[in-house]
């Protein structure tokens, strides 16, 4: 009996030894069926300098067969896994540039704002998924161009209201990055009929923040009422000496009395024929009234140029302009885009 106990015991020890071993092949056995379930994937990697942006690059990757996802078509999904973009330094020793979830197409993208400039190799790294091996791509030579130095610009208030006739102000801010040290040209475009612009300075010397004042100057609309007013003064300039002189023919004895009231009298018919005529011209044939600044909304561009030998820098920065003015019948602006 007690030989039988001990035959027992003896064999339930050995079972608990052989847990651990067997859990730990089952586990193996688990992932080796789990990665052979998962397909074999290629990484194919290109660069190209961001459209528009100068010193950005864009690094896009494609990996084939594209990853499945349980999300629904067109998301970004983590588990389709992520791409690493690596880059090797000058020890030898590769650096992360940033990563980006693959997407639905297989793609992923980064953009980094900018490399030092020289060469650079550049790989992508993708972790792989459930469904999906792991790959990584072939190195991307990056040839990585030195930045000029370039300036911002920016304006206060970004929107203006004005009635016809009133001036408005605008203040012009330019901020440059490190390195920049010249003049920047500003001007205008975009304003509406009988409206300018100026600019105190025009031509600013950015050496650090720098500041100028635009100042827009509209017209009030104007008629003839308020000049013909102001024709009938010289009108009564010309009947005074008129009745004056011919007070001295009527009462005068004195002959050089007498011959200075013809001469007034004279003077005073052919003055006042000639301001006749041109007031009947200005009242049948006058000038058209000056309708002022139009009414309606206006976007004003307010542009920094810089020139550096042969290579011109321009910035954009838009105001927009709302006028108010008994002036409704034509366009307010020239319809300009805004700044892209």
């Amino acid at each position: 009996m007690q030989s039988a106990s001990r035959s027992i015991l003896s064999s339930s020890r050995r079972s608990f030894r052989a847990l651990p071993v067997a859990a730990a092949v089952l586990a193996l056995a688990s992932a080796a069926f789990g990665q052979s379930h998962a397909v074999a994937t290629t990484t194919a990697l290109t660069a190209a300098p961001a459209a528009g942006i100068a010193g950005k690059t864009v690094f896009t990757v494609h990996v084939s067969p594209v990853p499945q996802s349980s999300q629904a078509p067109g998301n970004v999904s983590s588990d389709r896994g992520s791409v690493s973009f690596e880059e090797t330094g000058s020890d030898g020793k590769p650096h992360s540039l940033g990563s980006a979830f693959v997407s639905a197409d297989g793609s992923a993208t980064l953009t980094v704002a900018s490399l030092p400039a020289g060469d650079h190799a550049v790989r992508a790294v993708y972790s792989g998924s459930e469904s999906a091996a792991s790959s990584t791509s072939a190195p991307a030579e990056v040839t990585a161009q030195a930045t000029a130095p370039d300036f911002s610009l920016t304006a206060t208030p970004a929107t203006l209201n004005l009635d016809a006739g009133l001036p408005g102000t605008v203040a012009v801010s330019i901020a440059p990055t490190p390195g920049f040290n010249n003049y920047v040209s500003l001007s205008c475009a975009g304003l509406p009929l009988f409206t300018t612009c100026s600019f105190l300075p025009s031509n600013v010397k950015v050496t650090g923040a720098s500041l100028s004042t635009m100042t827009l100057d509209t017209t009030a609309p104007s008629g003839k009422t308020s000049a013909l007013r102001r024709d009938a003064g010289f009108v009564y300039a010309f009947l005074l000496p008129g009745a004056l002189g011919l007070l001295g023919l009527c009462f005068g004895r004195n002959r050089s009395l007498r011959m200075l009231a013809i001469l007034c009298v004279v003077g005073s018919l052919i003055g006042g024929t000639s301001s006749c005529a041109q007031r009947y011209r200005y009242l049948n044939y006058g000038p058209t009234p000056n309708p002022g600044t139009p009414a309606g909304k206006s976007i004003i561009r307010i542009y920094g140029t810089a020139v550096t030998g042969a290579l011109s820098t321009s910035k954009c920065f838009q105001v927009t302009l709302n006028m108010t003015s008994t002036n409704t019948s034509g366009t307010s602006g020239n319809n300009l885009t805004p700044c892209s």
